[in-house]
């Protein structure tokens, strides 16, 4: 992280831009077949999908709201007759009037502790909605291109979440420290995974791989995306490439799974 976390950010201007063309492109790949499955999220078909990001605008919008977090039991449940991508466009049109007039460094609650403003859900909710477009547009055929900035973002914020927490340590018994560097080109993400956890930053330790790839590849890849079981080209996307130990780039993916 940088002295600030938030320093390289978009803006909120611009977050909201992106979020609000995602959402177009999901709402349009929706339409096609609400009963097709999701191949990224086997559990759920496409009417399953709208519920989930509709789910998870409500809770953020009540958190912008109130500064407080809604409870499991106080959510509500789209009801059978009602059009799951109504609902969604429901939650999501919630979401903008949260954010409507509150300015990037207005105070909000998260879940995480540096994070103390509402820029934080505008990135959130960008990232959020970028990768469920792709989750249905893979669904009914094949994603269209992922802008390049927003997706580094998703890196970003990956590897951001997966160091927060100390006491969070891989499940794999490794006990092997492994360093992998992941590059677009232009910008790189070094990682230290070992059994107390993951650490972000340089680091003097040799690399154990190098990952180089499309930004919009590296963020599906750690989102447990499987780029390879489903074809990377349905994507768009050319695989990573590994340079080194494939290994160190699968235990970073299982981990990030897992949190």
């Amino acid at each position: 992280m940088t002295e600030r976390y938030d320093a390289t950010w978009l803006s909120g201007h611009d977050y909201d831009a992106l979020r609000s063309s995602e959402f177009a492109r999901f709402c349009n790949a929706a339409s096609a077949d609400l009963g097709a499955r999701v191949p990224t999220c086997p559990e759920w078909n496409v009417a399953e999908l709208c519920d989930h990001l509709a789910r998870v605008y409500q809770g953020r919008a009540y958190a912008i709201e109130y500064a407080a977090f809604k409870s499991h039991d106080d959510f509500v449940n789209r009801e059978e007759h009602v059009d799951p991508i109504d609902w969604v466009r429901q939650w999501s049109d919630a979401l903008d009037r949260a954010l409507l007039d509150r300015a990037d460094d207005a105070p909000s609650i998260t879940f995480m502790p540096e994070a103390t403003t509402v820029h934080f859900w505008r990135r959130r909710m960008s990232l959020e909605t970028l990768v469920h477009r792709t989750d249905a547009e893979l669904a009914v055929g094949d994603v269209a291109a992922m802008d390049g900035a927003l997706s580094a973002d998703g890196i970003d914020e990956l590897l951001w979440f997966g160091s927060a927490d100390p006491e969070v340590a891989p499940t794999d018994d490794i006990d092997e420290t492994t360093v992998l560097e992941l590059t677009n080109g232009t910008r790189r993400w070094v990682t230290t995974l070992s059994a107390t956890g993951l650490a972000t930053g340089a680091t003097t330790s040799s690399r154990n791989a190098t990952v180089f790839g499309s930004a919009p590849a590296l963020l599906l890849a750690l989102s447990g995306r499987d780029l390879g079981g489903i074809g990377a080209h349905r994507f768009g996307l050319e695989m990573p490439v590994v340079e080194g130990d494939t290994v160190a780039f699968d235990r970073l993916r299982n981990f990030l799974g897992d949190f």
